[in-house]
């Protein structure tokens, strides 16, 4: 007591001076206080710019570096593990250790945050992709710590290596078709596919193979290998391979060697000396299978052991199909070629085959053309043999088609399959057309030509099937093509289109008026000159955004297009598309609506903070006192932030108050703390003043009171009086602690707060008793009404 009263003896007769520097300091922590503010602030500005992600702090002092549970999971850690700077390194990849170590130290250096993706090694021994934003945080401009966000970006990372694997391989795929496309050297199609998948696939070689199984081989006519100066092929024996690999080759299925060494089919000491001869340890062979049979290979070969991949695999049979397809492309033009130089007299009709049927079908004159495609000999080529080469079902039906042709003696077309020498099957369309006695006009039968269209219905097919996934495509985006040819005021939209304005499909009517009838007034006046606007000024693209009105409400769109003009310059068509953006509109609104609360959220803890700061200011008789009691004050507001920012900022179970702030002082047993009343929920309004009441009842209790001595109680009970405006009835009542002598004669700020500040935000009726086994509190006021409820997705 005597070095208390000493030092309220010296704020007595403390100088003006003294003063000063009191005030100076309590500035000096309420800039402090105000830094840490800004350093939370700038946390949530970064984790709103990421999306899910780990916090972390880098102490420059100690080295220490503390994570959230996220932070810790996306490096690999235990929830409980420590962790130092240097043990982080350890963590980086060593390939981007100097770029990490540069981003750090240009941040410091320039005082600005640092941003930078990188790998981990993670304790497992996996590799991490994780981008990390931070900057650092400066107290007395001297940096103190970093501060920072980390987030996993292994899926994004992976969709890049994904996308740029599959860019390089459409890339590499369109070049070897543009240099397939101009060849007419089927050898040269081989070598250009050999060299350019050995370039690809960074091995030693490549070729393909045609089988020749009746002769039992297998003839490469181009191979290319690394580091020799000719190409020219060479002709291997089947036998020459393993039983396993050809038959696997048969079956239609790749045939992987990942090491000759190791390769339980390769382990016969022939086999082995082969492929050492020809300097192989790996390789794969892909089969080409027309049907049914195996007719070519296409296989690459590395001098090292090589893990090969399914992506791999399936590059090279699409290179082998490709190769395949250029081979046959270039073998047949070339036989068409020799063709016309053979048959100029009927160049018209070319290619194509050519034939003379009677009326009873006999085959009585064909082309050079058909005896190659049918590999009929000349010979047997005529009469009926023909009708064989026919898909049997394209037959079947030819035969009911062409009675009333027959009877009729008319022209005929259709389409139909026919069999190939090599037993494929490809669509021909057949047109037909009589022939009469130039004569006696006797009629003799027809003259026609079958022409090969089996690529052009492939093709056609793709397209549709292209045609369908677009439309499938823009269906899921939400985004509607549509056509504008302006000197006729004609608009064409499609389905997509439609279904996008709330029209049925067809239901469109087709011009401009139409569609900017379907525009909100607000809008109309604004999109319509947006595009008079630009066809004004000539420019060749707009951009703009609109809102419309549907039968299931209003939504937002967005149309982007490009203009086309006349040689005049006068404005011709207008194509583009509208995407329905209502969701990121929405997602706008939602964002903005986040940023005021957010703002208004601040402004309140900062008026409270300031109060804190005050009243604790008047009432410490020292600066120790001023900085626990401030300290405490602030956690204590912290805690019921944490409780109310569980719920939105709405509000707060008062049981949860109280065991925040009572629970650390409870015993094994048990029976030192008391909480009872029914469940209640208080709004952020009634949860501040109340939480930072308990806090000061807390502390009061523990340096003062039951709490401060072994043995001492607190019992708290409530309940809720039902009526026209429910009450809260509150006691708080203290025993086996310090015995009381008469009423304190000072108020501090606890004291203040119970009475003033309940009374005045609450309207609480507040009771202090101070008997001499502990202190009495009890408050009855009326329970808050709940606020609106804040949801952002509204």
């Amino acid at each position: 007591m005597t070095k208390r009263g000493s030092l309220l003896a010296e704020d007595k007769v403390a100088s003006p001076e003294g003063d000063r520097e009191r005030i100076a300091e309590l500035e000096t922590r309420l800039a402090q206080t105000e830094e840490s503010l800004r350093t939370s602030n700038f946390k949530l500005r970064i984790a709103l710019d990421i999306g899910r992600l780990g916090a972390w702090e880098r102490d420059l002092k100690t080295d220490e570096v503390i994570g959230t549970a996220v932070f810790k999971e996306y490096l690999g850690l235990p929830q409980d593990a420590s962790l130092t700077y240097g043990e982080l390194q350890a963590l980086f990849h060593p390939a981007d250790l100097d770029r990490i170590n540069q981003a750090v130290a240009y941040a410091l250096r320039t005082k600005t945050d640092f941003n930078i993706e990188h790998r981990i090694l993670k304790p497992d021994g996996s590799i991490g992709h994780v981008h990390v934003r931070g900057g650092i945080i400066y107290e007395n401009n001297e940096p103190v710590r970093f501060a920072g966000v980390l987030q996993d970006i292994r899926e994004r990372q992976k969709i890049r290596e994904e996308v740029g694997q599959a860019q390089r391989r459409q890339e590499f795929l369109l070049k070897l078709n543009d240099q397939l496309s101009n060849i007419d050297d089927p050898f040269q199609v081989m070598e250009i596919a050999a060299r350019n998948v050995s370039t690809f696939l960074k091995v030693d070689t490549a070729g393909y193979g045609e089988v020749y199984e009746d002769r039992g081989v297998i003839i490469v006519e181009r191979e290319w290998s690394r580091g020799l100066i000719s190409n020219e092929g060479k002709v291997r024996k089947i036998d020459q391979h393993a039983n396993a690999i050809i038959e696997t080759l048969k079956r239609g299925q790749p045939s992987i060697i990942n090491d000759v060494r190791t390769d339980s089919r390769l382990y016969d000491p022939a086999t082995q000396a082969f492929y050492s001869t020809i300097n192989v340890r790996s390789g794969f062979a892909v089969p080409i299978h027309k049907n049914g049979r195996f007719i070519a290979e296409f296989y690459v070969y590395s001098s090292t052991p090589r893990d090969w991949t399914s992506d791999e695999l399936s590059l090279v049979e699409d290179v082998a199909e490709r190769t395949w397809l250029a081979i046959e492309k270039t073998r047949a033009e070339t036989k068409l070629r020799e063709t016309e130089a053979l048959f100029k007299l009927i160049a018209e009709s070319l290619p194509a085959l050519v034939w003379i049927i009677k009326p009873n079908l006999e085959l009585t004159y064909t082309n050079e053309r058909w005896v190659t495609y049918s590999g009929l000999p000349p010979s047997e080529a005529l009469g009926h043999s023909w009708t064989t080469a026919i898909h049997p079902e394209d037959w079947a039906r030819m035969n009911e088609e062409i009675k009333p042709v027959i009877a009729g003696k008319t022209t005929y077309t259709t389409e139909a399959r026919y069999r190939s020498a090599d037993g494929e099957y490809r669509w021909h369309i057949i047109r037909a057309a009589p022939v009469h006695h130039a004569a006696t006009r006797d009629f003799e039968g027809w003259v026609g030509t079958s022409v090969d269209i089996h690529d052009l219905k492939i093709t056609e097919e793709a397209l549709r099937s292209s045609e369908e996934r677009l439309s499938l495509a823009q269906s899921a985006a939400g985004i509607g093509v549509f056509d504008w040819h302006i000197p006729t005021d004609t608009i064409t939209w499609t389905a997509e289109q439609e279904r996008l304005f709330g029209l049925e499909p067809g239901s469109f009517k087709g011009s401009s008026s139409d569609w900017a009838d379907r525009i909100i007034p607000e809008d109309r006046t604004y999109a319509t000159q947006a595009i008079a606007d630009a066809l004004a000024r000539k420019d060749k693209e707009i951009e703009f955004i609109y809102r419309i009105r549907r039968p299931d409400g209003m939504r937002t769109m967005q149309t982007i297009a490009l203009f086309f003009y006349q040689a005049d310059g006068s404005p011709l068509r207008m194509i583009g598309v509208d995407i329905d953006i209502t969701h990121y509109k929405e997602a706008e609104n939602r964002q903005n609506l986040l940023i005021r609360e957010l703002h208004h959220r601040v402004k309140n803890t900062l008026a409270t903070v300031q109060a804190i700061v005050g009243s604790t200011a008047r009432t410490a008789s020292s600066i120790d006192e001023f900085y626990q009691g401030f300290v405490g004050r602030i956690v204590s507001l912290a805690r019921t932030h944490n409780l109310l920012t569980e719920d939105l900022w709405q509000k707060a179970s008062l049981e949860e108050l109280l065991q925040t702030e009572l629970g650390p002082y409870e015993d094994g047993a048990r029976n030192r703390i008391t909480i009872m009343g029914p469940p209640l929920e208080l709004p952020s309004e009634a949860a501040v003043p109340i939480g930072m009441a308990i806090h000061e009842l807390t502390t009061n209790a523990a340096k003062h009171g039951a709490l401060s001595t072994f043995g001492g109680q607190v019992e708290v009970r409530w309940e809720i009086l039902e009526g026209e405006c429910p009450m809260l009835r509150f006691s708080w009542v203290e025993r086996g602690g310090p015995r009381i002598v008469g009423t304190p004669t000072r108020q501090g700020f606890g004291t203040r707060l119970l009475q003033r500040v309940l009374t005045t935000q609450l309207q609480a009726e507040v009771s202090m008793e101070f008997p001499p086994e502990g202190l009495h509190f009890s408050m009855r006021l009326p329970i808050p009404t709940e606020p609106p409820t804040f949801n952002p997705d509204r």
